[in-house]
Formats: structure tokens, sequence, C-alpha cells
């Protein structure tokens, strides 16, 4: 029987794996002294009835938001108040054997009273989990897999001893002992694919001749560890064979037309650079293992808690822990930034073996200098490309791309960005055939990861580079070639599916070709520098789309009001600064008649209510296993989804409104039967309007009213929906009230009348009821071959001034132009723009983080090495943005948090060569770069 603490009554059960029962804390913030932040303020309307601040906002300036890395142990309710720390110790260097440590170097009296080694964790049975790889730490007599790889972890049993043994080792060569040098380690590539496809008859909206959507996916042999594609042809046979056969025929007419003169080449490689997330919180844990209560405690700050509940449980399920822990306890809160680089990090694995060897509850906190030898980082890409472009029409015949991703030293993500960048290199062209590869490959680099872009900041900019190249060589305007090519709603992608969404990128660019930035370029240009003679000034455009989702998107939402029509809203997603907790509040206001008045993020204990369980991996499970599986009414392909700043306003935002359209279906629209005594109401016809339910001349009702007689008559007064999407959205049938419906999700839970828990507004599991679907319509696994359908594009002109004899660059004026669907609150929109500009910005002109032995991985890297954009780089002030009008009140709410940074980069780019002549195809072009083109003889 479990036994508990009083302060473990605030725990939820969730769930047992591998015999241990994994809970849910309260989320964090409500901890901490104050208004909680999910509370909306009374007076947080603003005059145009959106928010005036943000739900978080007054939490934030007054120190009441509270993140994972701020909490201690006292602050903990239950916790011991005594604080230890663990320090982890890492290699700087790869060519030599790992050969032990000095430990005479730690100084007297800061000895740790525990070592954690490779050999302690295999005497424990502690092995990191299968999506990690092995060595956690890396054993003496090894070789260090990549530079940073930890080979210790120390525990002291106060500050002052952990920061004066920090302090004498962090930087010391001496502490490490390395033996002999040993030969680079090689390894496969984490991952290859290929994407062929030639259209048919039928052009871009026909069926292709070859295409993975249609025919699937081959993968290569690996040799001597690089990728060796098949090699056979034939047009009838298999899948790699037709391959082939197509990658062969569109090669032998690039020759043929090149050669004849009918087509325009541009041929170039084109390379990024390793960039580093620079969140504004360094990841952080902190771990308690009670032992009385055999309950392993662990505070996070990490954008895929999901994830590691139920990894962090099989971990301590396979160890020697397993008799000695029964229960998991994960306590979950805001995310102090992430930017991709906290999605399934590595780091909360270590707080959670500092946790299992401390006396005391361990705090595991990286610094700035830890944070950079150790997580993760953007993918670098050395791209190979070719743009075929017919000479007579400007249109682009073929596309031709083969991408080597570095990974690091460990796989992480690597197989997905290199995925993504290869499907988006395409950005919002249209190509009648493309061959393009990419290789992930293994490195002795820090590990990269799901860093915002997700390999298309890096496979975009390049084909926006080419495009603008094309433009110089071919004679024609850059925006004029860009209309020629631009994709069309309906026609195919490079895979052969067809986007979910409508596509207005002509109209981004008229927009644009019309801006005075661009229209009057040639007359700015020459007023400037004959203003500024030190100066040189160009004009550049970029445009870009980027996809969202992942294939396996797996939201979840709960609505419910109380009896004063109160509207309180649960969600999975984290809070990382976008906003996500303000928007989705508001959301409800269309459907319900007012936002919510509490939102809750992060979500996880109240979705046990639904009773839902997956299986397989919803990339790799067959169509027969998903057919099968499909019978059980409480299966789902994905049970919870990590966050990303991207999913939230369109993903999210659909159970969200699923859930709100249910509650009122089923609750509101019977309540308001009931007090106008009128059975048939068109609820076509019904309004809210001045925070009133509106219908013909009948009187108006109040949400306050509904609600207190939906209470009253036993209606649904909260639900709960879980959604599923593989590049389509599941759909299933249920039945409610007598009532025979389809709603666009695969798992539904509801609460009627008054709740049975002790008061407040927060959302209990205990309170819903599962309704078990009748049956459910999943995508086809086939679509996972699309690897993408819905895209969101945004476009920017920037004006550049370059000193001529130092190279640096700034920014006259920039003008972007975003189309996001329907916008759900405007200003969040805006600071998504104005921050991307920056991470543009950045990645396009200063952020320089070297590979191998100068880099990141030796452990001295931090803000007075490594040059992020300031406010003075990125024209706060001469910064405009469009935001384009919805097409329709139907048109979705697209994810926009990575694409507004993708065209600054080409844009920069080619403002820089229009002011210089001189073209760069790698990044970051940096003032000391610029100044030695500009200055050869110097």
């Amino acid at each position: 029987m479990e036994t508990f603490r009083p302060d473990r009554r605030h725990f939820i059960k969730l769930c047992t794996v591998a015999g241990i029962s994994i809970f849910a804390a309260p989320t964090l913030w409500q901890l901490s002294r104050g208004q909680p932040v999910g509370k909306q303020q009374p007076d947080w309307r603003g005059p145009g009835g959106g928010p005036a601040f943000r739900t978080d906002g007054i939490a934030k300036v007054t120190g009441n938001k509270i993140f994972g890395r701020d909490f201690r142990a006292v602050d903990m309710p239950g916790w011991p108040d005594r604080q230890h720390y663990a320090f982890v110790v890492r290699c700087n260097r790869v060519e030599r054997r790992f050969s032990g440590f000095d430990w005479a170097q730690i100084p007297t009296g800061a000895e740790p009273y525990a070592r954690v080694t490779a050999q302690t964790l295999q005497q424990q049975g502690i092995k990191l989990p299968e999506f990690y790889g092995d060595l956690m730490l890396l054993p003496e007599g090894e070789s260090p897999r990549y530079y940073g790889h930890a080979v210790a972890m120390l525990l002291f049993d106060n500050f002052e001893k952990y920061a004066t043994a920090k302090q004498a080792l962090q930087f010391s060569k001496e502490f490490i002992r390395y033996g002999e040098q040993t030969p680079p380690l090689e390894r496969d590539p984490y991952a290859s694919w290929r994407i062929i496809r030639v259209e048919g008859p039928g052009g871009p909206t026909g069926e292709d001749l070859y295409s993975p959507l249609d025919d699937g996916l081959f993968f290569p042999q690996y040799r001597d560890h690089k990728a060796v594609w098949p090699r056979h042809a034939d047009q009838a046979g298999s899948v790699s064979e037709r391959g082939i056969y197509y990658a062969g025929q569109i090669r032998e007419q690039i020759e043929q037309e090149s050669t004849a003169g009918n087509w325009h080449l541009v041929e170039g490689e084109y390379r990024t650079q390793i960039v580093e997330p620079m969140m504004m919180e360094p990841e952080a844990t902190n771990g308690w293992l009670d032992a009385d209560g055999k309950t392993l405690h662990m505070v996070l700050t990490s954008q895929s808690p999901q994830d590691f509940q139920e990894m962090a449980a099989q971990l301590v399920a396979r160890s020697s822990f397993a008799g000695k822990i029964k229960n998991l306890v994960v306590h979950s809160g805001f995310v102090g930034g992430g930017f991709g680089g906290k999605d399934h990090s590595i780091f909360p694995y270590y707080g959670l073996v500092a946790a299992l060897f401390g006396e005391a509850p361990v705090r595991l906190a990286n610094n700035r200098f830890e944070q950079f030898q150790a997580g993760l980082k953007r993918h670098p890409f050395h791209m190979r490309n070719t743009l075929a472009v017919d000479k007579n029409t400007g249109k682009f015949q073929t596309l031709l791309s083969e991408m080597q991703v570095d990974g690091g030293g460990r796989q992480n993500f690597s197989p997905s960005v290199a995925m993504v960048g290869a499907s988006a290199i395409q950005s919002i062209y249209y190509f009648p055939r493309n061959d393009i590869s990419a290789v992930a490959n293994y490195s002795v680099n820090v590990d990269s990861g799901s860093m915002r872009g997700y390999g298309t900041m890096q496979t975009m900019n390049a084909m926006e580079m080419m495009v603008n190249r094309a433009a110089q060589e071919l004679g024609v305007d850059p925006i004029e070639l860009r209309l020629r090519n631009a994709t069309e709603t309906g026609w195919r992608n490079t895979q052969g599916a067809v986007p979910q969404v409508k596509v207005r990128y002509r109209e981004i660019l008229e927009r644009a070709r019309a801006h005075p930035i661009w229209a009057e370029r040639a007359k700015r240009k020459q007023a400037y520098e004959e203003k500024e003679p030190g100066y040189f000034f160009g004009t550049g455009f970029a445009i870009a789309t980027k996809d969202y989702g992942t294939g396996g998107a797996a939201p979840s939402a709960a609505v419910q009001f109380d009896e004063n029509g109160e509207l309180s809203l649960a969600i999975g997603f984290m809070e990382m600064g976008t906003g996500t907790q303000t928007s989705q509040a508001f959301l409800l206001e269309k459907t319900l008649g007012a936002p919510a008045s509490e939102c809750h993020v992060a979500e996880i204990e109240a979705w046990n209510a639904l009773q839902q369980f997956q299986t397989e991996s919803p990339y790799t499970m067959s169509q027969a296993h998903q057919d099968k599986m499909s019978a059980d009414p409480l299966w789902t392909p994905v049970v919870a989804m990590a966050s990303s700043a991207s999913m939230s306003s369109y993903f999210q935002s659909h159970a969200t409104e699923q859930a709100a359209e249910i509650l009122f279906h089923h609750g509101l629209l019977p309540a308001a039967r009931r007090l106008w005594q009128a059975e048939e109401i068109d609820p076509a016809q019904l309004q809210w309007r001045n925070g009133g339910l509106h219908y013909q001349q009948l009187p108006s009702l109040s949400l306050q009213q509904l609600a207190r007689e939906a209470h009253r008559g036993g209606l649904v007064t909260g639900a709960m929906v879980h959604a599923f999407n593989r590049w389509k959205w599941a759909e299933a049938d249920f039945e409610l009230d007598g009532e025979n419906r389809t709603w666009v999700i695969d798992g539904l839970a509801l609460r009627r009348g008054p709740r049975s828990g002790s008061g407040g507004t927060g959302i209990s599991s205990a309170d819903y009821q599962v309704i078990k679907r009748r049956a459910v319509r999943y995508p086809k696994t086939s679509l996972n071959n699309a690897m993408v359908t819905y895209y969101a594009p945004t476009a920017a002109l920037v004006e550049v001034a370059v000193n001529k004899g130092t190279g640096e660059v700034k920014i006259i004026g920039l003008q972007n132009y975003m189309e996001c669907g329907r916008l759900i609150v405007r200003q969040l929109v805006e600071g998504q723009i104005e921050g991307g500009v920056a991470m543009g910005v950045g990645h396009a002109l200063y952020e320089v983080l070297p590979p191998l032995a100068e880099g990141a991985g030796n452990g001295t890297w931090n803000l007075n090495r490594y040059q992020v954009a300031l406010a003075r780089d990125v024209a706060v002030w001469n910064q405009r943005h469009e935001i384009l009008e919805p097409g329709s009140e139907t048109d979705p709410h697209k994810g926009i948090a990575e694409v507004v940074a993708i065209p600054i980069v080409a844009a920069l780019s080619e403002a820089i060569c229009q002011a210089t002549g001189i073209r760069f195809n790698d990044t970051p072009i940096t003032p000391e770069i610029l100044r030695r083109a500009l200055n050869p003889e110097v």
C-alpha cells in the first residue's frame, strides 16, 4: 500500500510505468506568494476588447512568476529544508583516453560526500533511456564520444563547499587525467532521407509519376560510416529502384537542357553555423529521494515533462533502486525560455541521478558556461545545391540538394531535423522535379536538437540565397522571379503532398514589391551613399514558409464553468514566453461569451479522466496495427506531446475550441432552451453580444444565468477532449444526450452539474466521466510520408549600410510581412515578429560558435565570447510589420513562432551583396569577414 506524508494529499496519480506510480504535482506557481499566475485580473481587457496585458504580466513584473530554476528545497512543502548541490565534471577534449581524476585538485574542506562515476552507475544498473544512447558517464579507459562528455558527478552538502570546488575544477586542466592518443571515433549516421519527386502529365495538381507520398520512402546502406544509396534503377521495380530511375532521369535532363542552353543552373555550397539557444533560464533540476515514502520528487525545467515521466520511471525500474522507489512525482511549472533547447534534453536525467545518490534534496543547475558546454544547439548544415531555371520563362525546373547535418555526439532529434530541413528547402516555390537527400551525422561536437527553426532556418535561407543569385544572373527582378515560381493552393510539395492550408504567397510578394524600400531602392542607395561616403548601402528581400506540426500532434484541453459563469481552462502545453496562457484563455470568448478566468498550462493530471492509452510509435506503426487498435474506444496513437512554440496556436487551439463547442452544445444551449422555454432553436442564429447570448427577439441571457441553469439541471458543465493530427485531424462519433454527432477529436470526458470537489475552479479528473467513442477515423499511416502539410509564411525587406572600413552592418530599415491566419492576440504575434527579427539578425551577422576543440564543448564559452544581437543591432525604432488580414472567418490560427526568424537571414545576406557586390553563401557574415572581404590587401 502506498504511504504518504500529509503533504502528499496534493499529488494526483497518473499511471503506473514498470511498477512505478507516476504522479503530477500542483503547478509550481501555486506554491509562490501572491496571485496565482493562471488567474485573470479584473482589469485585464484593453480598449479594443482584447487583453491589455498578458495573463502572467503582473506576476512577471512583480516577481510572482516563479520558474523551476528558482526553487530550493525550503520552498517545497514537505521537503527537508536542507539543500545539497551537484556538479557535473565534463571532458574538454576527445583525442585521448580518459584515465581518471587527480582528486588532490579539490580544495581542502570542499570535498564532495559522494562521487558518482560510470562504475557507480554500472553497479546500480542505471542506464540512459534508449533515446539518448549510452555512456551517461564515460568509463575510465574510454575516449570521450564528444566535447563536453560527462565523466563524473560530485555531490556536496552545502553551497560553500560546492562553490569552492566548482571554482577550482570547472576550468581546471589538471583535474581530469588523459592517457594515450586515440583515433577519432567513427559511427554510422543517425538517419538518412531522400525525397525524389517527378510530376505527372497533370502538372502541379495531377498525379505524380513518382513521390514519397505515393510510392513510399527508401533508405541507404552504410559503408565506412557513410550513406550509400541503392544504384539499381528500374522504372517498374521496387520503391528504391523506381526512385533511382527517376533520380537518374532528373540528372540526365539537367545535363541535356543546360548543355542545350535552355536551362540556367545555380550551383553552390552553403554552410550554417552551430547556434546556442541562449534561453533566459539555463537548465536546472532539484530532486529529492524520500526514502521513507519510497518517493522520488523531481522539479524540472523541461519542455517535455510527460516524456521525462515515462522514461525516468523506466530508468529507475531497470536499476537497483526499483525496490526503493514506488512513486515518481514530477513538479513542472513555467519554463524560462526554451527555443527547443529544453525539448527532450538529456539534462534532467543527470538531475535524476543526483537525486538518487543524494542524502538530501539535490540541486543541479547549469551556469552559463555549463549551458554552452552541454546544452542542445542548432544543427549546422552543409548543403550542395543545384537550382535549374528555364531561361525563357524564368520557371524553376529542378532542385537538387545534398545535405550533411552535424548532429553532435548524441542523436537526440537529429533524424527528424534532417527530414524537416530536407522537406522545407523548397520554401514557397513549386518544382516539377526534385531530388533532395539529407544525412544526419554523428560528430564529436556538442549535441544538437530541436532549436527554433528545426532545420528550416538552414535550408530555406540557402534557397533564398540561390533565388536571389538566379535573379541577378538572369537579369530578372528578384520579386518578379519569385512571383513566377510561387506555388498555389492545391499544388503538390516536394513530397507529393497537397498542403492543408490556403497559400497567399503572391499577395505577400505583391505587397513587398510595391513598398518604397523595394520600389525606390536604387534612389535610396544613391542618396544614402552620397550622404555617407564611408558606407555602402543595399536592399535585400527574402520570403519563407515554415511548416508547423510533427505528424503526431496530440493536444488536450478541458473547459468548464462554475455556477457564477466563471470559465476555467486547462491545456497540456507549456508556457514558454509565447503567451500561450493568454491566447488560449481568450479563444473561449467566441464560443462561450467570455475568456477563461483561469488558464492552467502544463496540465498533466486532468487527462487521466480520458483513460486513453497508446501502443507503438505513430511514425512507424503499420496501417494494420492502427486499424486493429482503433476498435478500442480508448486507444490513441499518442497520449501526450511535448510543447513547442509554433504548435500551440493551431494544434492546442483546435483542442481548446472543440472542448468549448461541446460545452456550449451540451451545456449552455440546453440551458438556454430551458430558460427561453423554446425547444426549437437554430444555433446558427445565436450570437454573443455585450456579454449576453442573443436569439431573435428573446431576452438576452448572461453566461451567469446559463451557468446556474446548467448546474441546477445537471447539464454538461465541463468538457475535456483529446485530439490527434497526422497532417489531418482524426474524427470520432459520440452519442451524447441521445444525439449522435461527429467531433474532430478522438477522446472525450464530460462533467455534469456541480463539481464533486471541495471548492475552487481548478480542473480535476475526478469530476469527469469518460465518454467512449462509437467509431473513429484516423488519418492513414501513409501520411507520415507527407512529412509536412501545414505552412505559415513571412517575408522581410531589409536596408543596410556597410562600413567600408570595419565591415560593420547597420540595419537602416526593415519591413516584415506575416500571414498567420486568424489572429488570436495581435500583440503576441507582434512580439514573435520582433523576437524573430533579433534571432534572425544574430544568426546572420553575429553568432559565431566554432566546432570541435575551439567550440562550446571546451567549457570556456559564455557571453563574453558569444555575441548575440543587441537592441542597437536590430533597428528597434526602424522595424515595421504588416500582418495580413485573414482570408475568411474560417481561416486557421497558424503557428508562426519559428518562421519569423528565417527570411531575415537571407534578406540581410542579399542586402549586403547589393551593398558591396560580394555574395556570401555561409553564415554568419560577421564584421570581421566583411572587413577582410572589403579590404583584402589589409
